[in-house]
């Protein structure tokens, strides 16, 4: 059925439509959860669609930037956003400073953006043809290839998915509260597993089966690791040293 509909799109003409309609509907689905979740960090709505859309604004063109880089300054564009997790709370420290909102609180709730994105954007690059798998017969057809390959898009997708259920259910057991742990674990729960998940990939690898987009998987996954470490550290030494409550006679 899978095959059927990607036929039928791309008979039509759709595909790059569907591409960049799922990647558009990333950012969609982000703008509904900023006007949705921003009351559970006391965050205005009107300040948090603009904060939002000024982060991700600054993000994709560096986005974009990174992979004219990559190519040699021969290619403008690449949708692919693996490369700029990482940069997220980089974008937003200065917007933060600009709109008085607490830079830990901001990452908190940027936390699930990211992989909110990758998680519809990726069912896109199916009837584009992008980011397949290797052939396998039983898979989905590739419309750039003209064959059936593993559906490492959809898998893809799903993880993402995962991530960002787990990242919001870790919210609400927080009860919104910024203890600096949220955006590092996204990080290492969606770098690890997307590291993994590019050997499934039949894409240009630069050694030992590693792309350059598992090298920007495994970058994110080990900033996630240290972040996490530092702050767990920082958090334990701050109990530490908290003075106790005496119970009054």
């Amino acid at each position: 059925m899978i095959n059927q509909l990607i036929h039928s799109a791309v008979d039509a003409g759709l595909g790059q439509f569907f591409y960049n309609l799922f990647f558009a509907l990333g950012f969609v689905v982000i703008i509904i959860y900023t006007a949705i979740n921003c009351k559970n960090y006391g965050i205005g709505r009107g300040k948090a669609l603009l904060f939002s859309f000024c982060v991700y604004t600054v993000t994709v063109l560096w986005m974009f930037f990174l992979f004219w880089m990559e190519s040699g300054f021969k290619n403008w564009g690449g949708n692919n956003i693996v490369r700029i997790f990482i940069w997220v709370p980089v974008a937003a420290y200065p917007f933060c400073k600009w709109m008085k909102i607490d830079w830990g609180k901001a990452c908190e709730f940027l936390a699930p953006c990211p992989a909110m994105v990758q998680g519809i954007s990726h069912y896109g690059c199916i009837f584009h043809g992008c980011c397949h798998g290797y052939p396998w017969k039983y898979g989905i057809w590739n419309p750039a290839l003209d064959y059936n390959t593993f559906p490492v898009q959809p898998v893809e997708a799903c993880v993402a998915v995962a991530v960002v259920i787990y990242v919001l259910i870790r919210q609400k057991k927080k009860n919104y509260t910024a203890d600096g742990l949220t955006y590092p674990i996204m990080l290492m729960l969606f770098g690890y597993s997307r590291f993994l998940l590019e050997f499934a990939r039949d894409n240009d690898k630069l050694f030992l089966g590693i792309s350059d987009l598992a090298i920007h998987a495994l970058v994110m996954a080990v900033v996630g690791t240290i972040w996490y470490i530092t702050v767990k550290d920082i958090n334990s030494r701050k109990k530490k040293t908290a003075p106790r409550r005496t119970r009054k006679a």
